[in-house]
């Protein structure tokens, strides 16, 4: 299990899963991007650092609820204050690990673990204090959940207040279908209620198939006493147990990592799934989109083909004999077309995007062809070859003016261009739109399955 191949085929799976992406709002992106990050942190924080290195020390995590008493645990455990327990709540806010000084060196380089030496740890073993599952704090539970991933062991601490809640379960069963080794303290337990609480618990824990798991009742002592040293020595002996020679971490080693890779089975097909789910709407999308601003291209075309720009103002300025003023009106006027076509643009596509959208923008500055000629532009927009019109007259002036073939050169030149621009404005804004649901080029989801089967032959 600790060969080169597996690591490397771990590795592989890894990159393959970083490269996957869920940007769209489908039903199931959110758990999928949980996955996605949840499968990340341990391939990369416990599969392949414990491949690597299979003879470390066990890191046996202390996790649970609130309030719970961990950090009272793992001092009872080592037999001084190393992690400050008290009222304030979340108590732990930073990771704090305490192994034994020879054993220093392969948790010295964790960023963002509070490090502590201590020779009354159990051989074999390192001790992790991890913030609440339940913190106010989402980065405490980020924190709390990553560390939970990346143990060999986990001493998981609850209360006959708390046991039943919802978060504890659900890493409960977690642990379970990992096969990760487990065992579960059960803190704060008024003496005049533990029959009828453990009881209770433990037809819970058999009802999830935890039934197996060692638990560890203590009875509520009074604040700022200890635990009493009877209700630790099971404890302390069961972690012993299991970090005491090479042969033991072997097996929890081998329990964990094998639980793990199983678990592989039923976590990346899932996760393979969404992403082809991801892809295939993000086609759909982007079909959706160049479609609705074809049309929209279309008709934007058109207007500009059609003679309509030299109604209203450009018309007004043209009959009152201001060539200038109407060819300043034809400009507003093409620039107010691309802005009704950005908005129309936006409605067809609306329903083509996931939820959320796209934000809705209006054209920046547009480049129209720098003219000196007024009556161009007029003639450029006029419809000329449609039939008598302020169009065709201005191209009448301008062939007098400069010569018929000149100017009719000059009127088709300066047409092209404005079409150019208009096209150039709606495919640029399409383009935005269509990356908002742009993914990676392959197929990601093929990927991973290939990935997987290669873990598969590898273990």
């Amino acid at each position: 299990m600790g060969s080169d191949t597996l690591s490397a085929a771990l590795a592989d799976l890894r990159d393959k899963v970083v490269a996957t992406c869920f940007p769209l709002d489908l039903p199931g992106a959110v758990q999928a991007r949980l996955a996605r990050r949840e499968l990340i942190d341990q391939l990369g924080d416990y599969v392949l650092p414990r491949l690597a290195v299979p003879r470390a020390p066990l890191l046996a995590v202390v996790g649970g609820s609130t309030g719970a008493g961990r950090s009272t645990l793992v001092n009872a455990l080592v037999g001084r204050e190393i992690t400050v327990a008290g009222s304030l709540r979340p108590t732990t806010r930073v990771p704090v690990l305490v192994c034994r000084s020879g054993d220093r060196h392969w948790f010295a380089a964790e960023p963002g673990i509070d490090l502590k030496l201590d020779e009354r740890v159990p051989p074999g073993m390192a001790l992790l204090d991890v913030p609440d599952i339940d913190s106010v704090s989402a980065d405490n539970r980020r924190i709390a959940v990553r560390l939970l991933g990346a143990a060999d062991l986990w001493i998981f601490v609850t209360t006959a207040s708390r046991y039943a809640d919802a978060a504890p379960w659900h890493l409960l069963r977690l642990a379970r279908d990992r096969d990760t080794r487990l065992a579960i303290v059960l803190n704060r337990v008024p003496a005049e209620v533990l029959d009828r609480v453990r009881p209770d618990y433990v037809r819970l824990l058999r009802h999830a198939g935890l039934g197996d798991v060692p638990l560890y009742p203590i009875v509520e002592t009074e604040p700022g006493v200890g635990l009493p040293e009877r209700n630790v020595v099971p404890i302390r002996t069961w972690l012993a147990e299991r970090g005491a020679d090479p042969d033991a971490r072997a097996a929890v080693v081998r329990r964990t990592l094998g639980g793990l890779l199983h678990s592989l089975d039923r976590r990346v097909p899932p996760l393979a799934q969404a992403v082809g789910r991801q892809h295939e709407a993000a086609g759909r999308a982007r079909e959706c989109v160049d479609r609705a601003y074809a049309a929209t291209s279309r008709w934007a075309l058109r207007a500009l083909d059609d003679g309509s720009l030299l109604r209203g103002a450009a018309a007004g300025r043209w009959y009152e004999g201001d060539e200038a003023g109407a060819a300043r009106a034809v400009l507003e006027s093409l620039d107010a077309l691309v802005a009704d076509a950005f908005a129309r643009g936006a409605e067809r596509s609306a329903g083509c995007l996931p939820r959320g959208g796209v934000r809705r923008l209006g054209p920046g500055p547009l480049a129209w062809p720098d003219r000196a000629e007024p009556l161009a532009l007029i003639a450029a927009v006029g419809g000329a070859e449609l039939g008598p019109g302020i169009g065709r007259d201005a191209a009448g002036r301008l062939g007098v003016r400069i010569g018929s073939e000149p100017a009719a050169r000059l009127i088709t030149d300066l047409h092209r261009e404005l079409r150019a621009v208009v096209a150039a404005a709606l495919d640029g804004e399409r383009a935005r739109r269509v990356a908002a649901v742009a993914l990676l080029p392959d197929r990601a989801d093929a990927g991973l399955i290939e990935a997987l089967d290669v873990v598969r032959r590898s273990g």
